[in-house]
């Protein structure tokens, strides 16, 4: 609520954020989305054949996520210290999650047995109970669990990194700063070797950290490079997406890249700061998760309506314009309803239930 009263106006285009970061989540989720169409174009039968091979660099879109998490490693390293409390943070995190999660996890549970959704389909009750506790605890992505949220693997990566970040900011406080990064050593290091794409999360901290300590940007050489930093990164993840020597290298570049576009002034400034992709990181969270729920039902309905004779491409433009289109209306609805109104009833609910104000420096922020 605003001083005199009125509701808050969602920010679409937020203020006070580095614009450059927020329009790369933009960025992220757009590539996840074309990576996504592509995908199902291709296993909906509609993508034409003799293309699939040449297009095949469409598979860099998948590796969109690990700039997700540079963001996340950026945003979330400074967040919890901004909180002050460590649990504070985490149920900050809960709220800023969950509402849209839980959203497409009622309604993925709910309608798969019925429809006969993938591994839900003949589901018995208590592996449906098991299941629907496995995936609401962001399980699935780091255990070989039925995961119901395609999308939502991503989201235990995260889950773990605000844990981990809210137990080295307890350790930090109650024993030194010193103590938190002996703990924070012994537990990245087997972590990294088991999931290696989690080094991403690092790099973003890594960043911010430095950036709380020196002032110097990114010299104007590197500025130049940024974009092929970017193509860089993407592409040593994808050569082989098991090897963790191309991982770990795929993390240099990252690097490189996210510092230049932390301080602007590089190639791809003007382009992130664009309009579209700052509205697109505004709706990022929701873009992210709702897209794979509006266009797996699309392209069935496309696969079975438009006949091959019609075009090698119609299918393909089709499902592209509506699922874009489809996917935007859901994803902007769901920022206004379930991220931006229910977070601010629950944390208004949660802040006076526990008498502590909830302080202007701990108000969330749209790209955290």
């Amino acid at each position: 609520m605003t001083r005199d009263g009125a509701p808050d106006r969602p920010q679409f285009y937020p203020r006070g954020l580095n614009r450059q970061v927020h329009g790369l989540r933009g960025l992220a989720a757009l590539l996840v989305f074309v990576y996504h169409l592509y995908g199902m174009s291709v296993l909906g039968g509609f993508w034409p054949a003799h293309q699939i091979a040449g297009f095949a660099w469409l598979d860099f879109g998948r590796h969109a996520v690990e700039l997700f998490f540079i963001i996340s490693g950026y945003l979330i390293a400074g967040s919890v210290v901004r909180h002050g409390n460590a649990g504070r943070f985490l149920l900050d995190r809960c709220i800023r999650i969950y509402p849209v999660f839980l959203a497409i996890h009622v309604l993925v549970f709910g309608l798969g047995p019925i429809i006969g959704y993938k591994w839900l389909a003949g589901i018995t009750p208590a592996a449906w109970l098991r299941a629907f506790a496995e995936n609401a605890l962001f399980l699935p992505g780091l255990f070989d669990l039925p995961l119901a949220q395609l999308n939502a693997w991503s989201l235990s990566y995260e889950a773990a990194f605000y844990l981990l970040c809210a137990a080295v900011f307890v350790i930090a406080r109650r024993f030194g700063r010193r103590p938190a990064w002996g703990a924070l050593i012994v537990a990245v290091a087997p972590l990294l070797w088991v999931y290696p794409i989690a080094g991403f999360f690092l790099v973003g901290a890594a960043i911010h950290f430095l950036r709380q300590r020196v002032t110097w940007a990114a010299p104007a050489p590197l500025r130049a490079l940024s974009p092929a930093f970017l193509a860089a990164t993407l592409v040593l993840l994808t050569i082989d997406e098991g090897s963790r020597p191309l991982i770990y290298a795929a993390c240099i570049p990252g690097f490189l890249f996210f510092w230049c576009i932390v301080g602007g002034a590089c190639p791809v400034s003007a382009v992130l700061r664009c309009r579209p992709l700052q509205y697109l990181g505004t709706i990022s969270y929701s873009f992210y998760l709702w897209s794979a729920l509006v266009t797996f039902p699309l392209k069935e309905a496309i696969g079975a309506m438009i006949e091959p004779s019609a075009g090698p491409w119609l299918a393909v433009a089709t499902f592209a314009a509506s699922g874009l289109a489809l996917s935007l209306g859901v994803s902007h609805l769901s920022f206004l309803w379930l991220e931006e109104r229910a977070g601010q009833v629950l944390r208004r609910a949660v802040w006076r239930r526990s008498a502590v104000p909830t302080p202007l420096a701990i108000t969330p922020q749209p790209s955290e």
